[in-house]
C-alpha cells in the first residue's frame, strides 16, 4: 500500500477551521514528495523584531507540521482518531529570512506501516518524526517530535 498519496484539497481548508491559529501561520500548500509531507510557508507571518523567523512559531509550525502528517496517514487508512504530540526537540542552526519549506518524515523504514498496524490492533499507538526547516537548500531549524494516535473517534 502507498501511504504516501494525494492530499485532499479539502485538507488545507479543514484544517485551518479546525485550528484556527493555522490561518495565520504563512501555509501556501501542503503537499507529499516521495516519504515526506512537505510546506511551502511565507515568512511575513512569522517575523520577529529583527526581521527573521519567530522561534516560537516556527516550532509551533514543526508541532503542526508533524500533527498533519500523522493525520494524514490514518486519513489515508480510514482511521481519523484524536493526533497529539507527546514530546518534541528543536535546535536552530540560522536565521530564517525569506520563504521557506518544511518537511517532515519518518526516518525509519516501514515505521508508518508498523504504525498503523499497531493502531489498528491496539487502538493506540506512536511514531517519532522528524523535521527540517530548509530555505535555500539549506537547513535552518530541525525538530523531532513523537505523536501518539490516541484512540478511535
Amino acid at each position: 500500500m502507498d501511504l504516501m498519496q494525494q492530499i485532499d484539497s479539502n485538507f488545507l481548508p479543514w484544517l485551518k477551521t479546525a485550528i484556527p491559529l493555522t490561518d495565520h501561520m504563512g501555509i501556501k500548500s501542503l503537499q507529499w514528495q516521495e516519504k515526506a509531507l512537505v510546506a511551502e510557508l511565507e515568512l511575513a507571518s512569522l517575523v520577529n523584531d529583527k526581521g527573521t523567523g519567530f522561534g516560537g512559531g516556527v516550532a509551533g509550525l514543526a508541532t503542526l507540521l508533524g500533527w498533519c502528517y500523522v493525520t494524514l496517514l490514518l486519513d489515508a487508512t480510514s482511521q481519523r482518531c484524536p493526533v497529539v504530540v507527546k514530546e518534541s526537540s528543536n535546535r536552530f542552526t540560522a536565521p530564517l529570512t525569506e520563504d521557506f519549506e518544511m518537511l517532515c518524515w519518518c526516518e525509519e523504514e516501514g515505521q508508518p506501516q508498523r504504525f498503523l498496524e499497531s493502531y489498528a490492533e491496539k487502538g493506540r499507538s506512536s511514531i517519532q518524526l522528524h523535521i527540517e526547516a530548509r530555505q535555500q537548500g539549506r537547513i535552518a531549524f530541525t525538530y523531532q517530535g513523537t505523536y501518539v494516535a490516541l484512540g478511535k473517534s
